[in-house]
């Protein structure tokens, strides 16, 4: 993380009210008796869920509709003739319920003869157990205060951020797992051995080749997670079990192509976590959840805290705002290189962003959809030019882009060791 100095446990109920024309969710799980209730756009009103025999698929689409990643537990509560929710019923078509689907499209209005109806609780997440002031970039982060950020280290040295999404699961940037590299005129934040050196000596080569080191052998990568601290004293490590990358990141397809589109994978470790004040899951993005230009976001990380500076000791961390793709992709920025699958944020002058070891690790906001206010995780650390360059701000995988890739990973191999590159869903 490089800055310079700039003025400037539980279980969860989610509550959601806003239509989709805000670029919101239109699903609840009530507070009150975990109901799952559906907005009506035709009628203007809340439909609760009839219960059907697609109850456990249903639950389960719904959590990860919202940005919650699982179902802790569903089950089924009747709804009594004189309780006020008479007739406003959705039932669901079965054939047409599939993940990565919105719910909406399969359900229709109905009259619930069974007034039996669908409830559900899903998986706590974004929330820190420590109040944390917000401290404008590049300054140590408080214990506590980002609990789902975790380091990568690959035979005991630190390689990559990343970002705890459930008790099993770990998400972070594919060009990680690198094999070997071609540098192009940009450079990839993060893993690289020396990078920085070869990077800040030859800024306007256009192709540079060296020989990088194997980072797929499985069984070498750890997680440490649960401290703020590169060092702890007294680390919570956990072994990997697997890494599932996307296979059509192309520098690993060809490492002359100059695309880092879908620069992203997950891990799913050898044992489940046990959640704490200090460790805890991020949100992901609700279906359909859009990014909003100038919207202010944090990046944290142990990566360097100058551009040739060493590592940090204490976890970094830095809020910039959101960069539309129209400035992001000028002749002076980017230059047409940031896809739809990416997004950039920092500031026009410089000054705070992710450098060299922040790769993979999270670039979260703060967001008003439930009733408790959550984090979750827009993006992910990718690449960029130099450190905190003017104009040449750090580009971040897109995370709402991916929803249905990162729960296909997780359903495809959650119990497949190894390493594994999944298409496109």
């Amino acid at each position: 993380m490089y800055a310079e100095k700039v003025v400037a446990e539980g279980k969860m109920v989610t509550y959601w009210s806003m239509d989709e024309d805000t670029g919101l969710y239109d699903v609840q799980i009530n507070s009150a008796d975990q109901r799952l209730r559906v907005f009506d756009p035709a009628e203007k009103r809340w439909r609760q869920v009839c219960s059907s025999s697609a109850n456990e698929l249903l639950a389960s689409i719904s959590c990860e509709e919202v940005g919650f990643v699982s179902v802790v537990n569903y089950s089924v509560s009747s709804v009594p003739e004189a309780s006020g929710d008479g007739g406003e019923f959705f039932c669901v078509r079965q054939q047409e319920l599939s993940y990565g689907k919105k719910i909406k499209d399969a359900l229709f209005p109905c009259d619930c003869e069974s007034r039996e109806v669908l409830t559900l609780l899903c998986q706590d997440c974004g929330r820190r157990s420590f109040a944390a002031d917000r401290i404008v970039g590049g300054v140590n982060a408080r214990r506590g205060s980002w609990p789902w950020q975790v380091r990568l280290e690959y035979d005991g040295v630190h390689q990559c951020g990343g970002t705890i999404i459930s008790n099993r699961w770990i998400v972070t940037a594919a060009h990680c797992f690198r094999a070997s590299v071609v540098i192009q005129p940009h450079f990839y934040t993060g893993i690289l051995i020396d990078f920085e050196a070869h990077c800040g000596q030859i800024p306007h080569v256009h192709t540079f080749s060296f020989h990088a080191r194997q980072y797929r052998t499985v069984n070498n990568w750890r997680v440490k997670l649960g401290s703020i601290y590169s060092k702890p004293v007294n680390a919570n490590v956990v072994e990997v079990n697997t890494i599932v990358y996307h296979s059509s990141y192309l520098p690993f397809v060809d490492a002359n192509i100059d695309d880092n589109s879908r620069d992203i994978a997950v891990l799913a470790l050898t044992q489940p976590l046990t959640f704490n004040e200090c460790i805890q899951p991020i949100c992901l993005p609700a279906h359909g959840q859009r990014l909003t230009d100038g919207q202010m976001g944090t990046v944290t990380g142990w990566g360097n805290v100058q551009y040739h500076g060493v590592q940090a000791d204490i976890l970094q961390e830095a809020n910039v705002p959101i960069i539309s793709d129209a400035v992001c992709n000028a002749p002076d920025y980017y230059d047409n290189q940031i896809t739809s699958s990416m997004f950039c944020a920092g500031y026009e002058k410089g000054g705070m962003d992710a450098c060299q070891g922040d790769s993979g690790g999270a670039f979260v906001a703060e967001d008003c959809l439930s009733k408790t206010k959550r984090y979750r995780l827009l993006g992910v650390v990718s690449w960029g030019i130099g450190c905190a360059m003017a104009k040449k701000p750090g580009v971040y995988t897109r995370i709402s882009r991916f929803l249905p890739w990162i729960s296909t990973a997780m359903r495809n191999y959650h119990n497949s060791p190894g390493l594994h590159k999944m298409a496109r869903t």
